[in-house]
């Protein structure tokens, strides 16, 4: 007659604390799962709005660009969120050989919300050569 140890028999499974243990462990690293996957949406969030920011004020950069006062141009967009405002035309070059009709204009445009200013220059077509 062979006899099996009675302890053999008993620990057939985890004990109570072991699966306590085990569903804290678990516990804690699915809380930290969620907090990464929200804060990773978040940042994805703030990426989508800061690209579509900067394509908006390229728009506005393209449109200003491209704006004569002498050309008909229908708007890019339909926002009024930045406006363009041309500003005084550059002076003549000094050593020109001769008549332009095509002058450099500074131009500004403001973004409304954010308050910031973009400065610069555009070609523009004058009516008569200078």
């Amino acid at each position: 007659m062979s006899h099996k140890p009675h302890y053999a028999q008993v620990c057939r499974g985890f004990t109570l604390l072991e699966v306590m243990i085990a569903l804290t462990i678990t516990a804690m690293v699915m809380g930290g799962l969620f907090t990464l996957s929200a804060g990773s949406k978040q940042l994805a969030f703030r990426a989508q709005q800061s690209l579509q920011d900067s394509t908006a004020a390229r728009a506005a950069v393209n449109e200003a660009l491209l704006d004569n006062e002498f050309r008909d141009l229908e708007p890019a967009m339909q926002s009024d969120r930045y406006t363009i405002e041309g500003m005084d035309v550059l002076p003549d070059a000094e050593r020109r050989t001769a008549p332009m009709s095509d002058l450099l204009q500074l131009y500004e445009i403001r973004d409304s919300q954010t308050g910031e200013t973009i400065e610069a220059v555009r070609w523009i077509r004058a009516d008569l050569p200078r």
